[in-house]
């Protein structure tokens, strides 16, 4: 991830780089960075968890199929 352009970064790793920064920037500055790191850090658990259901999704569906029954949803 470190030769990644932002370009070729994920949402969720763009998120994770500017906590990063954020914390950062509260460490140095304080508590006027703290509102915009907590909207970045429910962000980045949103895109998480919607990541989490879409892989339970496709485990369901890869779990499905290979007992045979595909061809019951097509």
């Amino acid at each position: 991830m470190q030769g990644a352009t932002p370009s070729q970064l994920t949402m969720i790793e763009r998120i994770e780089r500017a906590l990063v920064l954020l914390a950062y920037f509260i460490e140095q500055d304080g508590d006027f960075w703290v509102p915009m790191y907590e909207k970045f850090e429910a962000e980045h658990q949103e895109l998480k968890d919607r990541e989490d259901t879409k892989a339970r999704a496709r485990r369901r569906l890869l779990a499905y199929s290979e007992v045979g029954a595909l061809k019951a949803i097509r």
